[in-house]
């Protein structure tokens, strides 16, 4: 019970954090105000996160869209819409949104999310390449990276495009050959 009590504790930090991180930033905002959202003491927090720049990783890490990317992978048919609608429907969410925005800003501050970043870009690229494309070739990771970026830029600047077409079409782009 009391682990259970917890875990719900830390969840209901994490969540007033994203909420006061994604209105004024990582570093503009305050323990404090975290607290008052959380409805806790500075004492709970720092129990629960040794620092702040633990809990800013810990928030940061939850915007990236690691996550959907490795649960699409696990489903090994259509990842590029998986990939799209799952990335689309994350940072449809205010909250995700800007807190994404923020991290990839932060990016070169914190080194962990810097590597996280990159594995994003790298190695998982390859693999959504690999399952979605069955290859690895340069070009074929370039579309991939395309796709991914398109999808970035939906979220950065939302076109008046509903969401299934711009998928659809990304996918289309994503999937074309020259001949």
């Amino acid at each position: 019970m009391r682990q259970r009590n917890e875990e719900v504790t830390k969840e209901k930090i994490l969540q007033a954090a994203a909420e006061v991180f994604a209105e004024e930033d990582f570093f503009k905002a305050s323990v404090d105000q975290v607290c008052k959202k959380a409805g806790v003491s500075k004492g709970i927090i720092f129990w629960h996160f040794k620092t702040k720049d633990q809990l800013i990783l810990e928030v940061a890490k939850k915007s990236l869209p690691l996550d959907i990317v490795e649960s699409c992978l696990k489903e090994k048919e259509n990842t590029l819409e998986c990939i799209g609608n799952k990335y689309l429907e994350k940072y449809d969410n205010p909250i995700m949104r800007k807190l994404f925005l923020h991290t990839i800003s932060a990016m070169n501050i914190y080194k962990e999310l810097g590597d996280d970043i990159r594995e994003l870009c790298d190695s998982l690229v390859k693999k959504i390449s690999k399952c979605a494309l069955n290859s690895e070739s340069n070009e074929d990771i370039i579309r991939i990276r395309s796709f991914m970026g398109g999808l970035l830029c939906y979220v950065v600047n939302p076109p008046n495009i509903d969401k299934k077409t711009y998928v659809n079409t990304l996918i289309k782009i994503a999937l074309a050959k020259e001949t």
